[in-house]
């Protein structure tokens, strides 16, 4: 009998899910996915320094940023002004300070995302312009105000600043030129018009590169500073370049300590516009270009934001269905996705913006806000699938024993682990009259538990040992209590039934032979408790015949400790490679 082996198995640097993103649709020609994980190479690209050319890493999680709750939901945007952060939900402004405290300015009408910017004044002015309802003064202390630039400024459906100057953006093609760092009236004559082309409507304006670049639904016009003297627009235009913008919210980078810009364009393909740079790349694989016809076909909303860690940058991509993100370093793309309503979908933090020497971002699933947390592997304490879906291994003989397949992880990752604690965000009577806690995640948490609540004010009945029941993500009920008090601050709840010590974490192997319509049962491996590696790779055996498909490997883990794999082997020699 021909034997083979042991053949690499072919890990993707970039997401390649090929038509099998598409419900319905043939499997066959994916070349395997990255979800909520990420390819980089280890040294030089041809002389490895360490046991491979790449690893494949896990990505950052998510951890809260307000300590109490905030009460919102539909999260539309932020930015950091001096030593506070003003943040848009749905209908409202807020401001958050570096120790997460939140104080409600007031409403600002509107569901979408909206763009904010301020200026230079010694009191800076920040206005957010929502595409529907116009713009809106947030700063001065008082509720948002609207703003109409005395009469003179037409409803905007966008705004940013440079060189002193508000932009404001108008459906009609025009974009008018603020007073120099001031919120009172605009000139009527300062204002210009995109017409490069007479068949598109301008959505967004963009300040990036010391240069105004405008984007219509067909093109982009870029514009720059030539001191022209009041009331003439301030900017002339410098060039025209073909790539549009697909929808409003499509399109990030610009932001400090980014400065990366790309967008999704009226031809579905993603650009990418580095500093300096008047000609945009394309960069978006035939994947994501699919996917993104879809979703605007099917009139759903496309929202980007960026972030950045440990010198990384990532421009991520969401539409009610999917999260993807482009790497900036290694220009590959990856997959992000959260677990919501017992299955895995879109990622849920939005709108990624600098503050505090983090990243805030918004989250889809609560009115929390979120930072990206590289100590972190969880979602706010909700688990984080790592998943890494191999291409076929077509060199295989076909109807050839699959004797062992090797997977070479870092290994002893498992975390030092004490009983579950998770911070209690307000109380109130449930329907039969129990204490109904509000806390910030019951991930970690299962039906009649023990738990230890200490330092709630207010409904200080919650304080004691209690048995639980799980409510939802966020809610437990206190068995055999009554609630009496109205809650007021404050509150903690350690699982008492969680056992501390070592978590030893475990990854899942599955196999395909169908081409990835379906997946053999999963078997379970460990990884190591804390800094035992005494082993370099897990190691599944006897896994059944080759496919003349070639075989595709699936590796899960959602333990909440780091992640990283360097490759793999299928072999039909049963014995250890190397031993």
């Amino acid at each position: 009998m021909p034997t083979r082996g042991p053949l690499p198995i072919p890990f993707p640097l970039s997401s390649f899910p090929g038509a099998s993103a598409h419900p319905g649709s043939n499997n066959q020609e994916g070349a395997g996915r990255l979800v909520n994980c990420y390819a980089e190479p280890l040294g030089e690209a041809t002389t490895p320094t360490g046991p491979s050319k790449q690893v494949w890493r896990r990505s950052p999680g998510l951890s809260q940023h307000n300590n109490a709750p905030t009460g919102q939901s539909g999260y539309r945007g932020g930015l950091i002004v001096n030593n506070l952060s003003y943040e848009c939900w749905s209908g409202n402004a807020s401001t958050l300070d570096v120790a997460g405290n939140y104080v409600s300015l007031g409403a600002f009408p509107g569901t979408k995302k909206v763009s904010i910017a301020r200026n230079q004044a010694a009191s800076p002015n920040v206005v957010a312009v929502d595409p529907d309802n116009g713009a809106y003064v947030l700063s001065g202390g008082g509720a948002p105000a609207f703003y109409n630039g005395g009469g003179n400024l037409p409803q905007p459906n966008s705004v940013c600043f440079q060189d002193g100057y508000f932009f404001y953006t108008i459906g009609d093609n025009r974009c008018f030129a603020s007073p120099l760092n001031s919120v009172g009236t605009i000139n009527t004559q300062t204002f210009i018009t995109a017409q490069a082309k007479s068949d598109v409507n301008l959505l967004r304006g963009i300040a990036y590169g010391g240069l105004l670049w405008l984007f219509t639904t067909g093109h982009c016009e870029i514009w720059q500073d030539t001191a022209v003297a009041a009331p003439a627009f301030p900017y002339t235009r410098l060039l025209v370049i073909e790539y549009g913008l697909v929808q409003q919210a499509a399109i990030a980078g610009w932001e400090t300590g980014f400065s990366e810009l790309l967008w999704a364009a009226q031809d579905f393909g993603v650009y990418w516009a580095t500093p300096g740079s008047f000609q945009p790349i394309k960069v978006s694989s035939p994947d994501i270009e699919k996917l993104i016809e879809q979703q605007v076909r099917a009139g759903n909303t496309l929202e980007a934001s960026v972030y950045a860690f440990a010198g990384k940058k990532f421009w991520v991509l969401s539409s009610p269905a999917w999260t993807w993100e482009f790497n900036i370093s290694t220009k590959k793309w990856n997959e992000r996705s959260s677990l919501a309503g017992g299955a895995y979908g879109r990622w849920r933090a939005t709108g990624g913006h600098p503050a505090f020497n983090k990243w805030l971002m918004g989250d889809t699933q609560t009115g929390n806000l979120f930072w990206l947390d590289n100590s972190n592997y969880t979602e706010n304490g909700a688990p984080q699938l790592f998943r890494i879906e191999s291409g076929p291994v077509r060199d295989f003989p076909n109807s050839i024993r699959i004797a062992r397949a090797d997977f070479d992880f870092v290994m002893g990752v498992g975390t030092n682990v004490a009983n579950t604690i998770t911070t209690v965000l307000g109380a109130a009577a449930n329907p039969g009259g129990l204490i109904r806690l509000q806390v910030a995640n019951t991930a970690q948490m299962s039906a009649n538990d023990t738990v230890n609540v200490v330092n709630v004010l207010g409904t200080t009945e919650a304080n004691g040992a209690w048995q639980i029941t799980v409510v939802d993500p966020t809610h437990i009920d206190l068995q055999a209590t009554v609630f009496a008090h109205a809650y007021v601050s404050g509150g903690q709840v350690t699982d008492v039934t969680a056992p501390s010590g070592q978590v030893a974490p475990t990854v899942a192997i599955s196999c395909s032979k169908d081409g990835g319509y379906t997946w053999g049962n999963p078997l379970l491996r460990q990884l190591g408790q804390q800094g035992k590696t005494k082993r370099n790779r897990v190691s599944v055996k006897n896994m059944g015949m080759s496919s003349p498909l070639g075989d595709r490997w699936r590796l899960d883990v959602t333990d909440p400790v780091y992640t990283a794999i360097l490759g793999g082997t299928q072999s039909s020699n049963p014995a250890e490679v190397g031993a």
